[in-house]
């Protein structure tokens, strides 16, 4: 992974791969996965509440998220959803390639990451 630390602390939904989640641990980012929590099985609500509660900035790849701007974060952490190739080493290298220029603050933001891209939505 590129030098620049990765601060933000993520909360990763059930759609979001363990594998990945696995990854990104030994790259040092601070991750939980809904499965860890034994929240499988719920709603995107749900687990866009569950991030809130946690101060943890969602991360999907369910496209479902794309909805979820404005005054639903408002407030909220924010979301990061990874769209493009949903593969596991796809998601791997999308997010050792872009994390290091997510912005400092997601805060009520949800932020999409391709492969080439990387686009904030306030």
């Amino acid at each position: 992974m590129p030098s620049k630390k990765i601060r933000v602390r993520f909360y990763a939904d059930e759609c979001f791969p363990v594998p990945s989640v696995t990854f990104l641990k030994s790259l040092g980012v601070s991750i939980i996965h809904a499965y860890d929590l034994k929240l499988t099985g719920e709603s995107d609500n749900f687990h866009l509440k569950q991030a809130k509660k946690l101060t943890r900035v969602l991360i999907s790849i369910d496209r479902d998220f794309i909805g979820y701007k404005g005054a639903v974060l408002s407030g909220h952490p924010g979301v990061v959803l990874i769209s493009g190739q949903t593969t596991v080493p796809s998601i791997n290298k999308i997010c050792q390639k872009q994390f290091p220029k997510l912005p400092h603050s997601i805060k009520g933001k949800l932020v999409l990451i391709t492969d080439s891209t990387l686009t904030s939505s306030a």
